[in-house]
């Protein structure tokens, strides 16, 4: 039987030219073609600052069954303006995330992805979730923000979630009118708003749960911030064990930052990339800061 391809969106902006979010990227879709059988269409919302080396790497990174596809951000006019006019403190693919109903108009599903994760566990599995006729799915919760934020936001913690896996019903979205209508208003005024609730600047975090967090099903596997887990040594030990018990979960991790033996799976997510040098120099030694890339 042929499985269903699965289509999944990154949106990618690089600062310069030692950014090491292309190599966070490929290490993400690394962890999951590990984990999943069927076929990937890696989508890539991208601007000019991705220069085509990036984008030789990244197609040189794929399985020969999966696709990649670059889609130009400044093929949604509104979203790319307006990305460079909001003065976030995330880079400007944060905003095309709003627009993703117009960068993918032939799409009716997609899972968005943060750059920095490992998926430790098979993609379907998200993939093939009902949503029972809600717009997403996200990780519910994450850290407490003051009642202030979320009475802004006309919802409550418990209904809050966060934006690093999200399984997207495109066309129910696309016909959210309220979301569709005021996603630009909305991203505008959460400028004014930060300068007196300053988690107001989580730009599109903030804007999807003001218009979807009654609209959303929890995902059933925990979103792990695993660069903050030497801070509470408890949830270390559990998280550890859950680690040694291969549970499916996702862990959030900068892995080029952190000098945990946890960031020793983001190395080895590269090791068959273009950037296997770098992540043998890691994981042949204790990790740390990487070197400059090859």
């Amino acid at each position: 039987m042929t499985l269903e391809r699965v289509q999944l969106v990154f949106c990618l902006h690089e600062r310069d030219a030692n950014s090491p979010y292309p190599m966070a990227l490929a290490a993400t879709y690394s962890s999951i073609r590990q984990r999943t059988n069927a076929s990937l269409t890696v989508h890539v919302i991208a601007d000019a600052s991705v220069t085509t080396r990036t984008r030789r790497r990244l197609r040189r990174s794929l399985h020969a069954s999966d696709r990649i596809r670059f889609h130009a951000a400044e093929g949604v006019p509104e979203a790319y303006r307006l990305a460079l006019e909001v003065n976030g403190h995330f880079s400007p693919a944060i905003i095309w995330r709003a627009w993703i109903t117009e960068y993918l108009p032939h799409l009716k599903r997609c899972i968005l992805l943060d750059c920095d994760l490992q998926v430790l566990l098979d993609i379907q599995k998200i993939w093939n979730l009902d949503l029972q006729g809600m717009c997403i799915s996200a990780f519910q919760g994450g850290k407490p923000h003051p009642q202030a934020y979320y009475d802004w936001l006309q919802t409550t913690r418990d209904r809050y979630f966060r934006m690093g896996v999200v399984l997207m019903d495109l066309d129910r979205i696309r016909c959210c009118r309220p979301f569709i209508a005021g996603r630009h208003r909305f991203l505008e005024h959460a400028q004014h708003v930060k300068k007196t609730i300053p988690q107001a600047g989580l730009l599109e975090q903030s804007l999807f749960n003001h218009y979807f967090s009654k609209l959303y099903r929890p995902l059933p596997f925990p979103l792990v911030p695993a660069n903050r887990l030497d801070q509470d040594p408890d949830r270390r030990t559990r998280i550890n064990r859950m680690l040694r018990q291969h549970r499916p979960m996702i862990l959030d991790l900068k892995g080029w930052l952190s000098d945990s033996t946890i960031s020793l799976s983001f190395w080895s997510s590269l090791l068959h990339t273009p950037w296997r040098q770098l992540a043998v120099q890691q994981t042949v030694k204790p990790p740390g800061p990487p070197q400059s890339e090859p």
